[in-house]
């Protein structure tokens, strides 16, 4: 095994001694009703290309709740097929049932692929004076659902309806894949760590990177892509983008001489990026820069904003 499971590392890289390595993530979708085929393939590839690996092949569990009839459960299987044959990734099989319990469907992705030899990237790879950059606006997942789910509840906040139309767009454009992104970035020279953003929001995974390298962080808030339906959203619902789920976003850990490169190839391809900080010494701690120059902790969430909002709702 070259990489197991660890704080930060979401997928299995395995030397099974073929010319590639075998890389392998699971992951459910729970909280996402509709379009949870293409948000099931979306956080399963996330996790697999920032180790470096093309995703390949796809098994899914799928959990039907009581009372589901026949047309939709079809739907739901038609839909896992399409995205599979938009993102070119083979669907090899799984398993259907109806489970008591359950108010939703849940999905249950078991996605392989491979990865060369030479190229395997660790969230546990971040060194002391990287930049930091972040590819892709915060909070694109948890966005996209309150939008597409809470559209009501959003109006009666206040949210102007052309707002929650446009953020109800995202899984589409911008998307909440990172595989286009991680791409881009693979063959940057100087790039160290890759780690994408999902439960938890920016700042868990910024946590995560910096426990997994055991480094410290300076972030700065002004240089944070919040898009601003985003920041509208979670300001009605009294929400912190930061701890927002955030598939659609990942971090990049890398020598401030390869920055220009990667920021260059992401800006042809049409993704969003900035550089937010640096790695310190683990010493010197994990802060957020505030707008006005002042130091705070890097906030940390115990639950994603998102499952927060669902039980008070």
């Amino acid at each position: 095994m070259v990489l197991g499971g660890a704080l930060g590392e979401d997928a299995a890289v395995l030397d099974v001694g073929a010319p590639e390595l075998l890389v392998v993530k699971t992951d459910p979708i729970t909280l996402a009703s509709a379009d949870a085929a293409r948000y099931l393939l979306a956080v399963n590839a996330n996790d697999l290309v920032v180790t470096g690996a093309e995703p390949r092949w796809l098994l899914v569990t799928v959990l039907l709740p009581e009372g589901c009839s026949e047309t939709e459960a079809e739907a739901l299987l038609e839909g896992v097929g399409e995205a599979c044959d938009q993102a070119r990734i083979a669907l090899v099989g799984g398993h259907t049932e109806v489970t008591v319990g359950l108010d939703r469907p849940v999905l249950v992705g078991c996605l392989l692929g491979t990865a060369p030899r030479h190229r395997v990237f660790r969230t546990a790879g971040a060194r002391v004076g990287d930049a930091i950059l972040v590819a892709g606006g915060v909070a694109i997942e948890g966005t996209a659902i309150l939008a597409r789910e809470h559209s009501e509840r959003l109006r009666a906040a206040g949210v102007a309806p052309e707002v929650v139309s446009r953020a109800a767009s995202w899984l589409e454009q911008p998307g909440i894949s990172v595989l286009q992104a991680a791409r881009e970035l693979w063959s940057v020279s100087g790039l160290h760590a890759l780690h994408d953003v999902t439960e938890g929001g920016l700042a868990t995974a910024l946590h995560e990177l910096a426990e997994a390298a055991r480094v410290g962080l300076r972030i700065y808030r002004r240089r944070i892509p919040v898009l601003p339906e985003c920041a509208r959203i979670a300001e009605a619902l009294g929400l912190e983008p930061l701890g927002l789920l955030g598939s659609g976003a990942m971090l990049a850990s890398m020598d401030p001489a390869a920055v220009p490169e990667a920021l260059e190839r992401l800006r042809q391809r049409g993704i969003l990026a900035a550089v937010i900080g640096e790695v310190r010494p683990e010493a010197e701690g994990r802060y957020l820069v505030l707008e006005d120059g002042r130091e705070a902790p890097l906030p940390q969430f115990a639950r994603d904003e998102l499952a927060r909002f669902l039980e008070s709702a």
